[in-house]
């Protein structure tokens, strides 16, 4: 029943490939990796198959021609693997360069902002006279009055405060800054943030009444994070929260408080502080030790009276330990000076016995000086007498020589 133009195979070759979709039915189908391994792609659209050599089915030939899938599998799987890293590698080498790119445009954004305020400030210093002026100058070199108020300075305006700000951050004579209701914003905020980071004597900072924000909280708890000096902090009636609606900068200002020990007084009144915040400060003052006065009146009335008691309760405590040690310091302190007039005391003692036995030794010794002194002269006198009776003695001597002299010759004339 075949048609005159398809002739039916020979039987060998009925017989080889019977043989051969046996074996692909035992080992799986491998036209697929054979047409991948045996395709040879000439130039141009056409794809040269060579012959297929069908084998007998052994249990060799099975080995050989699962190996051969497993090894097509695998230069397949290594092929796929190799593509999807290469994506992979490109996809991240975009990712990189975007990334470069647009910290390249933020870096440059921030050197054309800065380059702008230092323009700014340079401008505002020229002009700037009076009191700011004076102030300005003094913290430059390090000559202020150890306490600072702005109050008596109309429109201290964002450019007028960096300008402070830049001069308060490198002085050391300064301990006190008071900015109440300057009208600051929150971009003035991040100015004095930066400042307290690179201030390390100033000791109280009030800016009660002004609008910093939530940033300007951000920027105030970083600093606290690394200041170690500030010990007062107002910051009553400063919509930091955006009116209760944003909760981030404040909260992250209780976190700090974890971290700071050096801050003992913190004014957060009139905020509009809700319970959510209110949670992160009672954690955060329960584990602090130096804090001894914080206010948080006049804020949201979600705050609750339980976390308002558990605050005051940790401060409380933590202002009768300062008082303990203030206590022990001044005793201490008192035992020190006890101790120290008893040395002086002693010292006096041992000086004047000092004094004393140096007094008697001179007076022994100015003694034996004069005893000595008497000897002197007296050995001089015995040796002057004993020369004059020794002269005495000669003078009679040679006085009776002449006279026996004398009396012979007499003798000798009257004979």
């Amino acid at each position: 029943g075949r048609s005159p133009g398809h002739a039916a195979p020979p039987a060998p070759q009925r017989f080889r490939l019977h043989e051969r979709a046996l074996a692909m039915a035992a080992v799986g189908d491998a036209s697929p990796y054979d047409e991948e391994e045996n395709d040879v792609r000439l130039d141009g659209a056409l794809v040269f198959k060579p012959p297929k050599e069908v084998l007998p089915k052994t249990k060799r030939t099975e080995d050989l021609q699962k190996r051969k899938i497993e090894e097509l599998k695998r230069k397949k799987e290594a092929a796929e693997a190799l593509r999807k890293k290469k994506e992979k590698e490109e996809a991240d080498k975009r990712k990189e360069e975007q990334a470069a790119k647009k910290q390249k445009q933020i870096q440059e954004q921030k050197r054309l902002e800065a380059e702008r305020k230092r323009r700014e400030e340079e401008e505002q210093r020229k002009k700037m006279e009076g009191g700011l002026d004076q102030i300005v100058d003094t913290l430059w070199r390090n000559i202020s009055a150890p306490h600072i108020t702005i109050c008596g300075i109309e429109e201290l305006g964002s450019v007028r405060l960096r300008v402070l700000t830049r001069a308060l951050a490198q002085n050391e004579s300064c301990m006190s800054m008071d900015l109440n209701r300057k009208g600051l914003c929150d971009e003035d905020g991040i100015s004095l943030g930066e400042t307290l980071e690179k201030n390390q004597f100033l000791q109280k900072l009030e800016c009660e009444g002004n609008n910093l924000g939530v940033k300007s909280a951000e920027a105030i708890a970083d600093a606290l994070r690394k200041n170690k000096h500030l010990q007062s902090l107002n910051l009553e009636s400063n919509n930091l929260t955006a009116n209760g609606n944003d909760q981030k900068g404040i909260i992250k200002l209780a976190e700090a408080l974890k971290e700071n020990r050096s801050l003992r007084v913190l004014m957060l009144s009139r905020n509009g502080i809700t319970a959510q915040a209110g949670e992160y400060f009672v954690k955060a003052i329960e584990a602090n030790d130096m804090l001894t006065l914080v206010d948080l009146s006049g804020n949201d009335p979600s705050l609750s009276v339980e976390q308002l008691r558990r605050i005051d309760a940790k401060v409380q405590k933590n202002r009768e330990k300062a008082s303990k040690i203030r206590r022990d310091e001044r005793r201490e302190r008192f035992a020190l000076y006890n101790e120290e007039f008893k040395c002086r005391q002693h010292y006096m003692q041992v000086e004047a016995m000092r004094l004393e036995v140096e007094a008697h030794e001179e007076r022994r010794l100015n003694r034996m000086r004069a005893r000595f002194d008497r000897w002197v002269e007296e050995i001089e006198e015995c040796a002057a007498e004993e020369k004059n009776t020794i002269e005495e003695l000669e003078s009679d001597a040679a006085d009776r020589a002449a006279a026996n002299a004398s009396k012979s010759k007499g003798k000798k004339k009257r004979k």
